[in-house]
């Protein structure tokens, strides 16, 4: 393959390794905003968790205090709290399964990370052929040109020498 061939060839995988770290920092994007919704959605929970613990911490202090006396009140009440505890152990649960969307969440953006890298240094390293490929084409054409000078310069020499050189 002559030189010129051959910086074509790593130009055109130079282009094609640009794209692919082009897609890998899209998937990197897409994972991120992901892994951000995700632990958007976990502190919400959190958030929940909590107003959900205030809502029965009230109406314990409500019991404490000894208000109501009317049985409906009372009845009521009861069953608001059972209401809240339940939708409280049903939010803890959700928790969980939010807790294990963020662990999937930063897999993923790890793992596109580290395939960004991979692309990256792919790239880097075709690069890297490419600037030695056009260097060692450049010192040719150079050392081409210093010798096609050298040989037009010898008849002169030789004019000038006598005709010996």
């Amino acid at each position: 393959m002559s030189g010129r061939d051959r910086i074509t060839a790593l130009r055109r995988l130079l282009r094609l390794r640009a794209q692919r770290v082009e897609a890998a920092r899209r998937v990197v994007a897409v994972a991120q905003d992901a892994l951000a919704r995700a632990e958007a959605a976990l502190q919400a929970r959190e958030a929940a968790i909590v107003a959900l613990g205030r809502d029965i911490e009230h109406l314990d202090e409500w019991f404490a205090s000894g208000a109501g006396g009317d049985a409906q009140l009372i009845e009521g009440a009861l069953s608001r709290r059972g209401l809240i505890a339940d939708r409280r152990t049903a939010e803890n649960q959700a928790r969980e399964d939010d807790r294990r969307a963020v662990q999937q969440a930063m897999t993923e953006r790890d793992d596109a990370l580290r395939a960004l890298m991979r692309a990256t240094a792919r790239q880097d390293a075709v690069d890297g052929q490419l600037r030695r490929a056009v260097a060692v084409r450049a010192g040719q054409r150079e050392e081409r040109e210093h010798s096609e000078f050298e040989d037009r310069g010898r008849p002169r020499l030789q004019l000038v020498m006598g005709g010996r050189a």
